[in-house]
């Protein structure tokens, strides 16, 4: 009877677990672009983003790329009480990314990302567990955004030009 009631609890858990994603995976190996990018910004500077960029790219110490990069934040207020206070707010990151080879002086690739999520606050009015869970989610966001660019450039060291 034991023997029995583990076989069907084993395989309970093996056919409910079989679709499990990885979500935890972030390693890229497209390293081409790690201490050998220039970095330059285009309309607004989110201060979030530039350091999940320095985090990726790391100092260039050959200016073999340059990265232009133009960062679009918007923001909407989807549920609004009758005093104001937003109860969900929608986040969208427009970010057009053009790589270009510094020595051919070509482009390599033109993308635009959007990336979007949502956050509704537990609390309204100043709370730090609200404000650290909306910099998670905000910082989770750009780096899904930045990942997203990172596998859409050619993994080869000598790459194309458009």
């Amino acid at each position: 009877m034991i023997r029995v009631c583990f076989i069907l609890t084993s395989l309970f858990l093996l056919l409910s677990c079989s679709n499990i994603e990885w979500v935890i995976n972030e390693s890229n190996d497209n390293k081409i672009l790690k201490n050998r990018t220039l970095v330059s910004f285009n309309g607004e500077k989110e201060e979030l983003f530039a350091q999940e960029l320095f985090l990726y790219f790391g100092k260039a110490d050959i200016q073999e790329y340059v990265l232009d990069i133009s960062f679009k934040e918007k923001r909407e207020n989807r549920l609004v009480k009758k005093n104001q206070v937003a109860e969900k707010t929608d986040f969208e990151m427009i970010i057009n990314y053009k790589l270009y080879h510094s020595r051919k002086g070509c482009e390599i690739l033109d993308q635009k990302i959007v990336t979007k999520f949502s956050f509704a606050p537990k609390s309204f009015g100043y709370n730090f567990g609200t404000d650290k869970s909306l910099e998670r989610l905000y910082k989770n966001s750009i780096r899904k955004n930045i990942n997203n660019f990172i596998r859409l450039v050619p993994k080869n060291d000598a790459p194309d030009c458009l």
